[in-house]
């Protein structure tokens, strides 16, 4: 089999493409061969060395979608030829006997992170449902329920999350405004139904806000960026608004006006998938998968690339022009 590792920790260039025994599975491990793999920021933040614990080397990747290629297993729902989708902790680390992950010809893996695709769904439409669309989903309909007319702010849209949750909270029925500092996505938003974008550089974002809602603020923000930005997130809430954080690239350490919190009664609510079950990420993903039967949902792909490309991949993410999700197909 083939995959993408890398040796040491740094930028895009040292992902290797490189030949690697196929692992043997035991009977309680699934051995997939992959038909699509999607881009995540985690991929890159883990290939500079965020967790600088984590084993190498390393083949990078953890949302993915394949076919069963071999399984002994009891399970009857997962049996050779079923195409399927990995959703779990295993995948990316670097660890375990087989080191799985994503950006590969094949996958092994134990068999309670593998799940079988619905019958009618694009086999990379799924593999992009994976750790972006499943958090914008969790945010959007358990930590906040987002309802039909409400309205959602992004801050920063382009990347997988942001517009996954652009993508949801119009599925649910919801207005949503956008801020970038890129006028080919501000533009992008619109026609995708955007009630308004702004470019953050230039304008100064809660006012502009406040005057499309008239003066009232947006019901919810999404953040996927933190740091300085958790503070002009909230200057856009209305009273009782709830700020939804999912990521910290711009900042580990939130500063926001204590006083003008308390007193608008606002919400900072943390968003982490991470810790819920195989099976319940499955759950949150066959809801999704409901809307894209219905054509609620459309999966944005904004780019694609061979496997061996994976580092042109990672360098256009890291470019900031992306807008959708960046897949991988080993063939």
């Amino acid at each position: 089999m083939y995959a993408i590792r890398h040796h040491t920790f740094g930028n895009a260039a040292t992902l290797q493409f490189d030949e690697v025994s196929t692992p043997e599975p035991r009977e309680n491990e699934v051995l997939v061969r992959v038909s699509a793999a999607a881009v995540n920021h985690f991929d890159i933040l883990s290939r500079g060395g965020i967790i600088p614990e984590m084993p190498l080397p390393r083949i990078v990747g953890i949302d993915c979608s394949g076919v069963v290629e071999r399984y002994s297993g009891i399970r009857t729902d997962i049996q050779e030829g079923t195409p399927v989708v990995i959703l779990g902790e295993r995948m990316g680390n670097g660890r375990g006997e087989h080191r799985p992950g994503a950006y590969a010809t094949h996958v092994c893996i134990h068999e309670e992170e593998v799940f079988p695709v619905p019958e009618g769904i694009d086999m990379t439409a799924v593999a992009c449902l994976g750790i972006s669309y499943l958090t914008a989903w969790y945010a959007l309909t358990r930590r906040y329920k987002l309802q039909a007319g409400e309205t959602l702010l992004i801050q920063g849209i382009g990347g997988g999350v942001a517009s996954a949750a652009f993508q949801i909270a119009r599925a649910l029925g919801a207005d949503v405004i956008a801020t970038t500092s890129n006028e080919s996505k501000r533009l992008r938003a619109l026609e995708l139904g955007a009630t308004a974008t702004f470019n953050y550089r230039n304008e100064d974002i809660p006012t502009a806000v406040r005057a499309t809602t008239g003066g009232n603020g947006v019901d919810a923000v999404l953040n996927a960026v933190g740091g300085t930005t958790i503070q002009e997130g909230l200057r856009c809430l209305r009273n009782d608004g709830t700020l939804l954080s999912i990521g910290t690239a711009y900042g580990r350490e939130f500063t926001f006006d204590g006083f003008d919190f308390l007193l608008r009664e606002l919400n900072l609510v943390g968003v982490d998938i991470s810790p819920h079950s195989p099976h319940e990420r499955y759950a949150y993903l066959l809801e999704l998968m409901q809307l894209i039967r219905q054509n609620k949902l459309t999966v944005l792909v904004d780019k694609e690339y061979a496997l061996k490309d994976a580092a042109e991949a990672h360098r256009y993410v890291e470019s900031h022009e992306q807008f959708g999700k960046v897949v991988l197909f080993p063939s």
